[in-house]
């Protein structure tokens, strides 16, 4: 059940630009703001936020809504889920509040539980002198240790299951956290003797680890498996850390390990992060457009750090980002590199990062032909048609061959043989072909002035709007009173109600200062419309009463059309 107060509390607290900035990167364009929407790829904004009205609405994709619908779809929480995240971010104490779950709160146990068990990892950390020289040799100190909250986990099986078991804390959130597995014998410790890394969401809460041996024995490294607050393929480790740093450097450096993300941050490379123990993917990049599309690739100089290179790029410009790849020493990476050369070293390295036509003519171990080739399969990954464009020029360049030839070669690579079907995802709804018709230009106009919605509804009857999403949006409006405030009106719509409304919102088809004439001629023309379509079905009853010879119906009918033609004089 929905907590009026609370939300009337939320929004005196809470701005949306300022919730929606966070994940967003917002532009002010007029009175409102726009940028790149995070719910689909798209290279030219189309996602607005409105400070007056308090809401946001994409006219790429259609989706819109408030400030607690964005929360929801971004972060996929439930209602009440919401509630208690922008609770949370606007300081406001739930206990005098009534916020129900259908999970029974299951997304804030599990941020209870990983933020217990980082407590204990850090506290076992400070007793081990064991973990504590280990991470003195990796040359971290404690202020470094401290900011990204490093912890061991001790070698018992049952040491941090027990605990959380003590603490109250319920079987089936624990099997859920991923903290502790299940086996004949019950639960017990997911991670035993390793250092660990607390990966922590946008707004810091923390949301699964990652335990690194101190030996060589294997695994290495071990993660939280994916649970309902964690997903491997799309959280980047350190991006908490470093969003200020990219935004502030235009760019990220992805490395590939935990060591490599924080020894870059104690060197001053703020903007570094890194995947978790799995190949870049198309997830990550999606979280990570929302503060640059640019990156510099990091990798070992190894064959290893090669292949991983030539399977991110693709990836990469897919996602329309501006890369750059640079290669370490072979038995390098960043952790060892820093440590042993220092900042100023890496960061020649980084500024000479080369393109990835760069990057292709100096690894391909085939002919130049063969170079060309694999050079033409990574430019057409490109999703970005100039991008596109520049690294076929810069192809030629290099290579001395024509654009022509290049450009030929290239979209011959895409055709398919006879008989084969393309394989296509289905279109971006686009917001061009969007047709106001009399119907929307009142609802519109209704948004925009709820005050005109009794003479409206008086004029024109509900059953005459044949549009069955406006009539909804109407009948809601109608008989929600007009006490209720935007907001809520908008929370009791569906989607596809929401949708609408916000778009409208943004674009209302009317010129605000002539409003009343474009609401006369909407009736106007409904009428005319209805007038019509009534004579077009009395025409058809008169030809069958024709047709039958049924004089006494005849004449009625043409009584009828008599009485319409003068009235619509």
């Amino acid at each position: 059940m929905k907590d009026e107060r609370l939300l009337e509390e939320l929004k005196t607290r809470l701005d949306i630009v300022d919730v929606i900035s966070d994940y967003v990167e917002l532009k002010r364009a007029g009175q409102n703001y726009k940028g790149l929407c995070p719910f689909h790829s798209e290279k030219t904004p189309s996602f607005m936020v409105s400070p007056d009205k308090q809401i946001f609405h994409c006219f790429g994709c259609g989706v819109g809504g408030n400030v607690i619908h964005f929360v929801i779809k971004y972060e996929n929480l439930s209602f009440p889920e919401s509630l208690r995240f922008l609770a949370k971010k606007a300081g406001i104490d739930l206990k005098e509040y009534r916020v129900q779950s259908g999970d029974d709160g299951l997304r804030e146990k599990l941020l209870e539980i990983h933020a217990v068990a980082a407590q204990v990892f850090a506290e076992n950390l400070k007793k081990s002198k064991t973990a504590s020289s280990y991470l003195k040799k990796r040359g971290l100190t404690e202020e470094t240790i401290h900011s990204f909250s490093l912890g061991y986990a001790l070698k018992e099986w049952h040491h941090l299951s027990n605990y959380l078991k003590e603490k109250g804390f319920p079987r089936a959130a624990l099997s859920q956290s991923g903290i502790v597995s299940s086996g004949e014998k019950g639960i017990y410790d997911t991670f035993r003797d390793r250092i660990m890394f607390p990966i922590v969401d946008l707004q810091g809460g923390i949301i699964a680890f990652g335990g690194r041996v101190m030996d060589e024995s294997q695994p290495k490294y071990l993660n939280s498996p994916d649970t309902p607050l964690f997903k491997k393929g799309e959280t980047l480790y350190g991006l908490a850390h470093a969003k200020d740093g990219v935004r502030k450097k235009g760019y990220a450096v992805i490395v590939e390990g935990y060591f490599d993300v924080i020894v870059c941050h104690h060197y001053g490379f703020t903007n570094a992060i890194a995947p978790l123990g799995t190949a870049l993917t198309p997830g990550h990049l999606q979280r990570l457009k929302r503060f640059t599309k640019k990156a510099v690739l990091v990798f070992d100089g190894d064959e290893a750090g090669k292949a991983a290179a030539k399977r991110s790029v693709p990836i990469l410009l897919e996602q329309g980002f501006t890369s750059k790849i640079l290669l370490l020493p072979t038995d390098d990476d960043p952790d060892s590199f820093l440590r042993k050369n220092g900042e100023k070293r890496f960061a020649d390295l980084v500024s000479g990062a080369v393109s990835p036509i760069d990057f292709v003519m100096a690894v391909s171990k085939g002919d130049r032909t063969e170079m060309v080739h694999e050079a033409l399969r990574i430019i057409s990954s490109a999703g970005d048609v100039i991008m596109k464009e520049e690294l076929v020029r810069e192809l030629s360049e290099k290579t001395g061959l024509r654009e022509t030839i290049l450009r030929e070669e290239m979209e011959g690579r895409g055709k398919r043989p006879k008989g084969k079907a393309a394989i296509t995802s289905s279109p971006t709804p686009s917001p061009r072909g969007f047709c106001y018709d009399d119907e929307l230009l009142l609802l519109s106009a209704v948004i925009a002035f709820p005050e005109k919605l009794d003479h409206i509804l008086q004029t024109v009857a509900m059953e005459e709007f044949s549009n069955p999403t406006v009539r909804r949006i109407l009948e809601k409006l109608g008989t929600g009173g007009h006490g209720e405030s935007f907001e809520s009106i908008l929370s009791s719509l569906g989607d596809e109600e929401k949708a609408l409304v916000t778009k409208l919102t943004f674009h209302p088809g009317f010129d605000h200062e002539v409003v009343e004439r474009n609401i006369e001629d909407c009736v106007r023309s409904m009428a005319e419309r209805r007038s019509a379509e009534q004579r077009k079905q009395l025409h058809e009853r008169i030809r069958q009463a024709e047709k039958k010879g049924d004089q006494d119906l005849l004449y009625a009918l043409l009584k009828e059309r008599q009485r319409l033609i003068k009235e619509a004089r």
